[in-house]
């Protein structure tokens, strides 16, 4: 497998700086065309009342591995958006680390669709799945997300 990642939506880091992806704290440890696998240090704050990882965390890991897989070399021009996010939740996560790993499924004219799925690599178990919808939107900065106005 290729661990090449010319191109990582983390350059320039300005990317996810001040994001809930900085707060995530992830790294792309593989990615090329059709695949990437991720990688998550696990905090306490990314955890439960019960000391599992947080399922919002690991939907947003899926989601990013999912989003990932279907960005290889366009990431500089593009940003994947979630249309849909499907999560299946098996088993709790308890490691110290987190692995999620994304595939490319199909790529249409407008959409692309991903799986992906999260291991607890200390007791190699399948944690949680997920299928996820995909639109490519341009990073040109008139497509930006407008500001929010001041209420006042």
């Amino acid at each position: 497998m290729s661990n090449d990642q010319t191109g990582s939506i983390l350059d320039p880091p300005a990317f996810n700086k001040n994001t809930y992806l900085e707060f995530l704290g992830f790294k792309i440890i593989a990615w090329k065309e059709g695949y990437t696998k991720i990688e998550m240090p696990v905090r306490p704050d990314h955890r439960n009342t019960v000391g599992y990882l947080h399922g919002g965390v690991i939907a947003s890991l899926l989601d990013l591995a999912g989003a990932v897989a279907g960005s290889y070399g366009v990431s500089e021009k593009f940003v994947a958006i979630t249309v849909n996010l499907n999560c299946n939740y098996m088993a709790p996560h308890t490691a110290e680390t987190a692995i999620a790993e994304g595939e490319l499924v199909r790529t249409t004219q407008s959409l692309f669709f991903a799986q992906a799925r999260l291991m607890d690599p200390q007791s190699h178990r399948l944690c949680a799945t997920a299928t996820g919808t995909y639109k490519r939107q341009s990073r040109d900065p008139n497509h930006a997300v407008p500001k929010k106005r001041d209420s006042s």
